[in-house]
């Protein structure tokens, strides 16, 4: 029964769908003319006006021109005769929600806005779309424009929201169910709404193919049923196949079987190829026609099965084995949702190929099965079905015999030769043919004709894919071979079953989404460094993720995902394309299409837009489309965004993923091994897997067969092009690669001679099993540092774990978790590690390798790893101006190699150059290795230098750019400048299509090429960067350029700051600004390995002396203007003005730039403080040159002022040093990636300089300029705020003036001494408490501890009269009063900084035993005689004399009892508490109450504990600022006596060693604890390991206390949480106890 809705009864309101659907479904004409009618827009109203002749002359032939005009006259008479009908149904147009046709045979039909153009209908039921959502009206109509107009008026294309209106069938039968159906409508309109939005249409799985990475999307439509066209194109029918609960298994498969063989049947006697697709909504299913519903199965071999055994059952004996060959298996056709999830059900789909010389003129008569009494039989009725239309029809079916007769008659006679015939020549015709030489496009596309995935033409790859299919991920294997940068990917389950999985199975990828990469424009480098760009791929989710629980991270329909993560994709997509991350041309985009694209609103198609408008073309976009077909849809959909021709030529669509996975991953490299072994502690190897590998970011790992078995030895010509390509780069000056080991020549590699010093020292065994070895290797630049220590490398590879550090700038914990990574990988937890020899090139300071040390022995502590031999042996290469100093501060560590050869390197390097000779024509090129050779030869240098700048000009952009290269290279290490941004420089294109490639930049710099090298750069990204090839060439050139062509520093200084296009954002541009700051800024300093301390960076010291301040001032104002926000640059400027120029107006006036631009720095704000007392010294010093000796009034209020000010600076530097350590602005953290953190201390020295500067500015004034006892004494009580300026008596008007200025500044000179006296506090803190972390910045300290002595002096000389003076006041006056003398008493101590425990700890003079009886006679006065009560602080101070008394002199008098000295120290106790702000007693207490007997617990143990958890809290409170840079220094350790004789001082085993130049290595390395005298002095101490892997002391038998011990490192104890028994040497230290060389008595 039809379900047709009728067309509207006036032809004239018919739109061409509607004409179409008319000609093919109602006059069962052929589909052609149909689609001739609607591409010719022939809509009601001009199909009113055609005539036959217009018909033909559209294409159509004359019959079927004929039957529509006929057919046409016919409607028209037949509206006319009932005009009654046609207003009702112009009245009744309504919208229906879609329904199945019930048993009653409803024909009210919903039809959907986005029904396709193409759609028809069968003939027992069609339906008639009024619009479609894809119309196109491309053509213009034939008629007259009034026609034409109309037409187009009829023609509009709905929209999402419209809703379709469908007039239901008129006939008089039907009437009653039409107002039911307008009844039921009108009920549910809310629903009709949702109901009636347009679906997306979607092309049908390719045909007759089984791997084709095509899938449904729930809820899109396919195209309608079709009838036979061209028997080549299959026809359709759909069957939505659902199965009610309980259906029976057979009831489902003879219904399966039965639609597929009537089909089957119907395909074969009409020849025409076909498909049956179930799961999809058919013509009474209630859904859509074509829906995309699915079917749910729960085994697809149930219905492979079934099918496969029902032939018998349907077809004769005689045509089995034909229908087996033209009917192909059920094919199971995955469904998405539409955010690309998969769905549980399937479409299930059989195609029918009735080849000729199958089926030949045969016809094919079935038996149908029927069900009869709850049994299915087989009919014993013949069915002859065909094609007829878009349904099949069984001719013998028709119960009219005559017709069916004749029906059959013609058939045979007539149709089916005819169809023969057709099928015949259809399959003769050559099919679509394949692209040739597609895959030598692909290898094109990917590599630029170089052949090999190398960086030579692509750097980086950006992968954009969608949802991939099981089959297919066998055959994308190269997705692992290439050099991806990111992944974009579209498949939210990727991580669970598609290609993220893939590829993490044996590559390492970061899973990141797009928002990720947002607002970062401000911090590049920091984003680089969080998601570990340039080193691990990173796999982007830009529609979410199915396997993650938060639903912010769902995937989303494409309406919605549009709205909410469009815009993030869009910035990735420019973040991507940004020249300081990917340059353009230097990364290939690549399309991989999977699955097919349909959906016009597909997120795929929104990403390659944004790539195609960010690239400006498809130049550097490749698409890999899995089938012809794909991409087709994928031209078609974006012909709005690019021209048809330009994507053909970017896209390879006829190659199948096989041939594409073997055509890449030919192109893969051939100079790596297959399979990279390391060394393991058993002497055998293990497999280094390459996701391991990378998971090592921060490490070169060189493997034991390094290079081996690579395929490019496979072929010997090729290798030796390969092998002299490697040669010329290193010998013209590149780094050196491992190749350069492994090739074999006639002369082996040279050895330098230090090579056998480095050996040595490296495998030289140590008394103390160090977790961490160092080794230094001090070098000139340019000598072979490098290249030695990779050569030791080299060597050394299957005696150690060899690593490279690849950026010394990377994080110093990560560092060390990938250190000890290796150390431990696939090794045997708590067996013997193989060591890692971890070679460090050029850290930027040399602390850092200390700082590192420290960063993986922590981790050995963490894991507790147990060694006996070093884990890790860190090889320091470093940069020195004078190496055989720098190793001298560490002669039992380091080696020097200097820029000289021995005769006997001279003698290797003249045989190496005659086989040099041999193999390469221009050797003379070869500068770096000649310079070598020739010794270094200044003679030498300077005749390459001139001959490759005899044509310099400065005017070209060759001459600037080798001028830029020289200045930096020579004053800033490592420096370079980015190819790209060289290339931009001299206006190099980057077009790629052209028949020569783009232009070189080699050959663009001409002869100047001969100087420059390209090297592989790691910061801030990872590209290929320009420098001059040897350090000496480009000193020797900034001297050329200077002496022969006038071009001295400051202009070529001035010429790069003025250049826009190296500050513009490309790739490199951080990295040069960096270099461009240090250039500028850096200065030298002796502890780093240079050879002074300067008081500017060398560039700008040396401008001053060659070209004079006023170029330095014209470089340093050019760079501010340039870096208007870097503050260290207007710091630097103030610093030439006050310490070189003294202009200190000019320099304030910098500084306050500075303090302005970084309010919260403590340097900057330190500067401002130099700069006022800079010109306070300066004015007093005139004064004193003019011989001055008395202050006017101005010259008073000026210096006071000045002073004032300074020290304002100075406190408030000291407050941002105290809050933040280092205050670190964004440029401070962008200009230098320091690690190891100094704690700065300017501001309190600039206090206490201002301080003495205020004394004398005080004696310049006469009533405080006497050497009279009164004068001292105001001046004294001035400055402590003790004194009222009113009561001196003035004589003259000079000193009512001066004191009058002085009265204004009172507040502030009143607190002098107490400020002075606290900075002074400070530094006898931070020198006694604590100990550099390593010995360069303790020589650095040393300096400053001598100027604090020599300030205090001066200090003491004001408020602490010495002991002579005071003798000699006691002859005056022999009988002081009680305060006074308690008053001398007190000043007596802080004359001998006895007054705190950091001066009383100070014992290293030769008087110190006679002077602590001294301190503690005094402190025994003070708390006999004072009238105060508690005294606290007094009464620590005296205790802890007591015990460095008995130290340093132990049968003095003066020692009280020990336990005189406990109970004091528990008056004090009882006194401040537990939560005290000081460290000082509960230090005491860690002493005095430490238990003499382990298995007995009393009142002092039980005191100690509670002191234990006091002095971490009140440590962290006083002093937990300077651990940022320094250790806890242990003032006591353990011995084996009693009483106070158990507490030994660090000094007295210093003195065991006071000839020993070693002494500090002894210490640093721990091997102080195995000497023989501290091993008689010390009491190892019994403890054991927590479940916290910390160390404990545990006391008691029956109660017991743990005490926690803070451990230096953990040493050789287990993983695992184990617990240990230890023993170890107790230290004492204001943190508490410390553990050493800690040992497992286990």
């Amino acid at each position: 029964m039809s379900r047709l809705c009728d067309l509207p009864d006036s032809l004239t309101k018919w739109t061409k769908e509607h004409v179409k659907d008319w000609v093919v479904g109602r006059l069962k004409l052929d589909q052609k003319c149909g689609d001739i009618l609607y591409n010719e827009d022939v809509c009601g109203v001009v199909l009113n006006e055609l005539t036959k002749a217009d018909i033909k002359e559209m294409g159509i032939k004359a019959g079927p021109a004929a039957v529509i005009i006929r057919k046409r006259d016919e409607f028209i008479k037949g509206s006319k005769l009932d005009p009654k009908l046609t207003a009702a149904a112009d009245d009744k147009q309504i919208t229906s929600k879609r329904s199945s046709s019930g048993a009653n045979g409803s024909d009210c039909k919903l039809v959907d806005s986005s029904e396709s153009k193409s759609q028809t209908s069968k003939t027992d039921s069609a339906e008639f779309p009024k619009n479609s959502v894809r119309q196109k009206c491309n053509r213009k109509n034939k008629k007259d424009k009034t026609d034409s107009d109309s037409s187009a008026t009829s023609c509009q294309v709905g929209t999402e929201t419209q809703v379709n209106l469908v007039t239901c069938t008129k006939s008089e039968e039907n009437e009653t169910k039409e107002q039911n159906c307008s009844q039921q409508t009108s009920a549910n309109d809310a629903t009709i709404k949702l109901a009636t939005r347009s679906k997306t249409r979607c092309e049908t799985y390719p045909f007759d193919e089984r791997d084709a990475g095509t899938r449904y999307i729930q809820n899109y439509v396919l195209s309608p049923e079709t009838g036979p066209s061209n028997l080549i194109d299959p026809v359709h029918e759909f069957k939505l196949f659902t199965l009610t609960e309980g259906t029976p298994e057979e009831d489902m498969k003879k219904k399966f079987t039965n639609e597929v063989f009537r089909f089957s049947a119907a395909c074969m006697n009409s020849r025409t190829n076909g498909t049956i697709h179930f799961g999809v909504g058919d013509t009474k299913s209630g859904f859509e026609h074509g829906e995309i519903i699915g079917v749910s199965v729960d085994s697809t071999d149930k219905y492979v099965d079934c099918l496969h055994n029902h032939f018998a059952h349907y077809f004769e004996k005689e045509d089995i084995p034909d229908a087996k060959s033209c009917i192909r298996p059920p094919r199971f056709v995955e469904i998405l949702s539409p955010n690309q999830t998969l769905s549980t059900k399937l479409i299930i789909e059989v195609d029918i190929i009735p080849n000729y010389r199958i089926c030949g003129s045969k016809l094919y008569h079935i038996h149908m099965m029927n069900k009869i009494n709850e049994k299915w039989v087989r009919s014993k009725e013949k069915c002859l079905f065909i094609r007829d239309g878009s349904s099949s029809r069984d001719i013998l079916g028709n119960k009219n015999i005559t017709e069916r007769e004749a029906e059959y008659r013609r058939l045979l006679r007539e149709t089916l030769s005819t169809l023969v015939e057709e099928r015949k020549i259809a399959e003769e015709k050559p099919q679509k043919k394949t692209k040739k030489q597609e895959g030598y496009k692909l290898v094109r596309m990917i590599t630029g004709g170089s052949g090999m995935m190398d960086t030579s033409y692509y750097q980086w790859y950006i992968l954009v894919t969608n949802k991939s299919q099981q089959n297919q991920i066998q055959s994308l294997e190269f997705l692992k071979e290439m050099n991806w940068f990111c992944v974009l990917e579209f498949d939210p389950e990727s991580v669970t079953n598609g290609l993220c999985k893939l590829y993490r199975e044996e590559r390492t990828a970061n899973l990141h989404f797009a928002s990720h990469f947002q607002d970062i424009d401000t911090a590049v480098s920091e984003k680089i460094e969080q998601l570990n760009l340039y080193t691990q791929t990173s796999w982007i989710f830009c529609n979410g993720r199915s396997d993650l629980d938060d639903q912010s991270y769902k995937p989303l329909l494409p309406k919605v995902w549009y709205k909410e993560r469009a815009a993030d994709v869009r910035k990735l997509v420019a973040f991507l394309c940004r020249p300081d991350i990917m340059p353009k041309g230097k990364f290939l985009v690549i399309f991989l299409l999977l699955s097919k694209v349909d959906d016009q609103r597909d997120p795929i198609l929104e990403t390659f837009c944004s790539f195609y408008q960010e690239l400006k073309g498809t130049e550097d976009i490749l698409c890999i489309c899995e089938s012809e077909q794909t991409f087709l849809r994928w031209k078609d959909l974006m012909l709005c965004t690019c021209e048809s021709q330009e994507l053909t030529e970017r896209c390879i669509s006829a190659l199948s993923f096989d041939e594409v996975n073997a055509t890449i991953l030919k192109l893969r490299s051939v100079t790596r091994s297959a399979r990279r072994f390391l060394p393991s502690a058993t002497s055998a190897s293990v497999i280094l897997q390459k996701k391991e590998e990378e998971l090592l970011t921060a490490l070169e790992v060189l493997c034991e067969n390094e290079c081996e078995g690579t395929e490019i030895e496979s072929d010997q010509n090729r290798f030796k092009e390969f092998q002299k390509s490697k040669e010329e780069q290193f010998y013209r000056g590149g780094k050196a690669s491992w190749w350069n080991f492994y090739f074999s020549t006639k002369v082996p590699f040279i050895k330098r001679d230090c090579y056998t010093d480095l050996d040595e020292m490296i495998n030289a065994k140590s008394p103390s099993a160090l977790c961490v070895k160092i080794a230094n290797l001090f070098h000139h630049p340019g000598c072979g540092g490098t290249t030695l220590a990779m050569h030791f490398l080299w060597e050394s590879r299957k005696k150690f774990r060899c690593a490279v550090l690849k950026n010394s700038k990377d994080d110093f914990e990560e560092i060390g978790k990938q250190v000890i990574h290796l150390v431990t990988y696939k090794e045997k937890t708590n067996s013997d590690y193989l060591p890692v020899l971890l070679l460090v090139d050029d850290f930027e300071e040399f602390e850092n390798v200390h700082v590192l040390q420290n960063s993986i022995q922590s981790i050995v502590a963490e894991k507790g790893l147990r060694f006996e031999v070093p884990l890790v042996i860190i090889l320091n290469c470093m940069r020195s101006q004078d190496p055989v100093r720098s190793s001298k501060r560490n002669v039992l560590d380091s080696v020097a190699l200097k820029h000289k050869l021995s005769i006997k390197e001279q003698h290797l390097f003249e045989i190496k150059l005659q086989e040099i000779e041999e193999h390469h024509s221009k050797p003379e090129n070869f500068y770096s290795f000649m310079i070598m050779k020739s010794n270094f030869d200044k003679k030498y240098i300077e005749d390459v230098v001139r001959n490759s700048l005899k044509d310099f000009n400065m005017a070209t952009k060759q001459g600037q750019l080798i001028s830029i290269l020289a200045l930096l290279n020579w004053y800033v290490k490592d420096s370079s400048v980015s190819v790209s941004k060289c290339e931009e420089f001299l206006g190099l294109g980057q077009v790629k299509t052209s028949f020569w490639g783009p232009e070189k930049f080699e050959d663009v710099m001409d002869t100047y090429c001969n100087l420059l090298i390209r090297i592989e750069v790691e910061e801030y990204g990872r590209y290929e960067g320009i420098r001059i090839i040897h350090p000496l060439i480009a000193s020797r050139c900034l001297q050329e350029l200077n002496h022969s062509y006038n071009l001295p520093k400051s202009k070529i200084a001035l010429m790069l700051l003025s250049q826009n296009i190296f500050l513009q954002r490309s790739i490199g541009r951080e990295k040069l600004m960096q270099d461009t700051w240090c250039l500028l800024i850096t200065r030298q300093r002796k502890e780093h390995g240079d050879e002074a301390d300067t008081l500017f960076s060398p560039l700008i010291e040396a401008i001053q002396s060659e070209e004079g301040n006023y170029q330095v001032v014209n470089v340093l104002t050019e760079a501010s203007n340039r870096f208007d926000q870097n503050p260290f640059i207007s710091q630097v400027l103030a610093r030439h003005y006050y310490l070189i120029v003294k202009d200190y107006d000019s320099a304030l006036n910098w500084a306050t730039k500075a303090k302005d631009q970084a309010k919260d720095n403590s340097y900057i704000t330190d500067t401002l403080g130099q700069v006022f007392k800079s010109k306070l010294k300066y004015k007093m010093e005139c004064a004193e040159i003019a011989k001055q000796t008395v202050v006017t009034s101005e010259q008073l209020r000026e210096f006071l002022e000045l002073a004032q000010s300074a020290s304002a600076a100075f406190k408030e530097s000291q407050y941002l040093t105290e809050k933040k350590g280092e205050a670190r602005t964004e440029w401070k953290a962008q200009n230098s990636k320091r690690k190891y953190d100094v704690y700065n201390t300017s501001g309190y020295f600039g206090e206490i300089e201002v301080a003495l500067y205020v004394i004398d500015i005080l004696r310049m004034i006469p009533i405080f300029s006497g050497k009279d006892e009164i004068s001292k004494m105001y001046l004294m009580h001035l400055l402590s705020g003790n004194m009222n300026l009113g009561h001196i008596e003035k004589t003259n008007s000079t000193d009512e003036e001066l004191c009058s200025v002085v009265e204004e500044y009172n507040r502030y000179l009143m607190n002098i001494q107490v400020t002075t006296k606290t900075a002074f506090e400070f530094f006898e803190d931070y020198f006694v408490h604590f100990k550099t972390k390593n010995i360069e910045r303790e020589i650095a300290e040393f300096k400053i501890r001598r100027k604090i002595s020599e300030c205090f002096s001066k200090y003491t000389e004001v408020f602490c009269p010495s002991q002579i003076e005071s003798r000699a006041a006691r002859k005056n006056k022999p009988k002081l009063s009680l305060p006074l003398e308690l008053e001398e008493c007190k000043k007596f101590l802080e004359f001998h900084k006895a007054d705190r425990f950091a001066g009383l700890l100070l014992t290293n003079n030769h008087d110190v035993g006679q002077r602590m009886e001294e301190i503690v006679s005094k402190y025994q006065f003070l708390l006999q005689n004072s009238t105060m009560k508690k005294l606290a602080r007094q009464r620590l101070n005296f205790i802890l004399a007591n015990i460095v008394l008995n130290s340093v002199k132990p049968k003095s008098k003066l020692i009280e009892p020990y336990d005189r000295l406990k109970v004091l120290l528990k008056e004090v106790l009882q006194d401040v508490g537990f939560d005290s702000g000081h460290v000082e007693p509960y230090f005491l207490a860690s002493l005095l109450f430490w238990p003499t007997k382990y298995n007995e617990i009393n009142d002092d143990s039980r005191l100690l504990l509670r002191c234990m958890t006091a002095v971490k809290q009140s440590f962290r409170g006083c002093y937990g600022r300077m651990g940022r840079s320094k250790h806890p220094v242990a003032h006591f350790y353990l011995g084996k006596k009693d009483g106070m004789n158990r507490f030994i001082q660090k000094a007295k085993i210093d003195r065991f060693f006071e000839k020993e130049e070693r002494r500090n290595t002894l210490w640093q390395s721990g091997e102080i604890w195995k000497e023989e005298k501290v091993k008689n002095l010390l009491l190892r101490v019994y403890g054991r390991t927590g479940e916290d892997n910390k160390v404990y002391v545990e006391f008691g038998s029956d109660e017991k206390i743990k005490i926690l011990v803070r451990p230096v490192y953990l040493g050789k104890l287990r993983s695992g949480l184990s617990i240990e028994k230890i023993s170890f040497y107790l230290g004492f230290s204001m943190d508490g106890p410390i553990a050493y060389d800690i040992e497992n008595t286990n």
